[in-house]
């Protein structure tokens, strides 16, 4: 037997042994009570701010004067992996005190779901609630899928609004099957709706009025080292998308955000929000401005539960700081705290101002011609793959297995070529500058065994210094100056190297799953990359003669 009793507007389950020992100490005050029933509940306000059951992948919604936030539950015992059985939804007239409503629904209502109650978002419109969610299809169309549900109640009842799946996995062709959750809306100004989604490639497609189908082609944004948990929104005119970042990067995650004047774009990244989440791996990022003060939501794994459970990446428990722009409109970084809002708001910290350095005169560097490339523009003389997003979905950067020094790809010309550029399928990490550098170049090896040594045919010894400012994953290009030719010879073999900062996160160029270049092979620090079954990898690379 349980007894539900409330403490600050949340359920909380209090053991029906502990209440009778509890009567017994009221009856009988001389026995005292043990140190750990005396210490002071967390101050309102404070993190994590849900603390009934552990909560995860935040929605805020205001509806007049009061705030929803609905969450993911998570239940995983153990080592566990993630176990999602529901969403739910708290209310709050100030943000500090929370009053529980318990479930509002569960994936398998999605009679075409199986399961996984993943992240979701709640949205208005016309008066009626659209609720889009992430959950597993049954096995019509495998994968993970976005489903709508709708209710005349922000607390529900949300009853499948399609009969279907809004988005499947065969909605979004391409190398990552995983990649069809966490969805976003925005509702704008002029009633339009835009969905965003996407895991580790971000998708958005436009609303129907009826918010129930797509108005048009799903497009792809690629944002510097954007992983998951896209949240937009808008200010002033000017468009957000903050995320999940870093992940792929083999890092826990950060939160990101870039700006646009358009939900299509042109995106600007405005670099890294808060870094990794206490206790946990993943973030998930919800931005609320509510009664005059912006706020970010998000989870960690802090929470210790009244039974004894503890927090983890499968446990996790919503949080909330303040947030501050600038006047350039800008996303200030935030510090985590346990406060929380607890207390007043800290000042805003000064935005970073980050100096990448310059390249060497000798080459060009041009970023982002295009992202998400499948296939290389123009005509290379030589290219490792057809489709590099497709081929070669892998990142590999300077952090890799311990750490590297040099990344490098061998590759032997079938015809001479007199080199012009240098195209790689690469994106993400921090940049040049604040102790990364970052150097091409591009040896002949002749005899020499391995990829160490060889002639520099770039200048220098070491090649030259490029400066590189983070980018979403598209090609990069190098031009070299006319006045230095440099001559590829058919036959000969060749190595094309990146040198930077070991353990930096620098830069990550893109590489296969498999030996898709048989002329060539993928290097970390002069040892062959390879591939789950200890085959080698090539790196997307294409070379342009003049």
């Amino acid at each position: 037997m349980r007894h539900e009793s409330k403490s600050r507007g949340i359920v909380i389950s209090t053991p029906a042994r502990l209440l009778s020992w509890l009567a017994r100490s009221v009856l009988l005050p001389c026995i005292a009570l043990p140190g750990g029933l005396l210490a002071a509940e967390p101050a309102p306000g404070s993190n994590p701010l849900l603390r009934d059951v552990f909560t995860a992948d935040p929605a805020p919604l205001v509806v007049g004067d009061t705030a929803y936030l609905y969450v993911g539950h998570d239940e995983a015992k153990g080592d566990e992996f993630f176990r999602m059985n529901d969403w739910r939804v708290y209310s709050s007239r100030d943000l500090k005190h929370w009053t529980s409503h318990g479930a509002i629904m569960k994936p398998t209502d999605f009679r075409w779901a199986v399961g996984e109650a993943w992240a979701a978002q709640t949205v208005q419109r016309n008066g009626r609630f659209y609720f889009y969610a992430t959950v597993t299809h049954d096995n019509s169309h495998p994968g993970r899928a976005i489903g709508v549900a709708v209710a005349d109640n922000p607390l529900g009842p949300f009853k499948d609004a399609r009969g279907s799946a809004l988005i499947t996995d065969a909605s979004t062709p391409g190398p990552y099957g995983w990649d069809d959750i966490d969805p976003t809306v925005l509702v704008d100004d002029d009633g339009t709706a835009w969905l965003a989604w996407g895991n580790p490639v971000l998708h958005m497609a436009r609303l129907k009025p009826n918010m129930t189908e797509l108005d048009g082609p799903i497009e792809t944004i690629a944002l510097p080292n954007y992983t998951e948990g896209p949240w937009l929104s808008k200010r002033k005119g000017l468009y957000y998308l903050t995320y999940a970042a870093m992940a792929h990067q083999g890092e826990w995650e950060h939160l990101a955000y870039a700006t646009a004047p358009n939900p299509r774009g042109p995106w600007t990244y405005g670099g890294l929000i808060t870094g990794p989440a206490k206790n946990s791996f993943t973030i998930h990022p919800g931005l609320l401005d509510f009664k005059g003060r912006s706020y970010l939501i998000y989870h960690n794994g802090a929470l210790t539960l009244a039974d004894g459970q503890t927090g983890a990446t499968q446990r996790r428990s919503v949080t909330i700081e303040y947030l501050h722009y600038g006047a350039d409109g800008r996303i200030l970084p935030i510090t985590q705290t346990g406060a929380g809002i607890s207390v007043p708001p800290p000042p805003a910290a000064p935005a970073p101002t980050i100096d990448y350095g310059r390249s060497d005169p000798a080459v060009r560097v041009r970023q982002f011609a295009q992202g998400y490339p499948t296939a290389w523009p123009g005509a290379p003389a030589l290219a490792s793959v057809a489709d590099p997003f497709n081929q070669a979905p892998e990142p590999v950067g300077f952090n890799r297995d311990g750490g590297l020094n040099h990344i490098a790809q061998t590759f032997v010309p079938a015809a001479d070529i007199t080199l012009a550029r240098i195209s790689l399928y690469a994106g993400d990490g921090l940049g040049t500058g604040d102790g990364r550098s970052l150097r091409l170049s591009l040896r002949d090896l002749g005899d020499v065994e391995g990829v160490d040594g060889g002639t520099e045919l770039l200048g220098a010894p070491g090649g030259l210094a490029v400066a590189y400012q983070p980018q979403g994953a598209g090609l990069l290009s190098f031009e070299l100056a006319a006045a230095k030719p440099v001559l590829l010879k058919a036959g000969r073999r060749y190595v094309l190297e990146l040198s930077g900062e070991r353990k930096a996160l620098t830069i990550y160029p893109r590489a296969s799953r498999s030996d898709v270049y048989a002329a060539g092979a993928a290097f970390g620090d002069g040892q062959p990359l390879k591939d789950k079954s200890g085959a080698s990898i090539d790196f997307a690379f294409a070379l342009y003669g003049r």
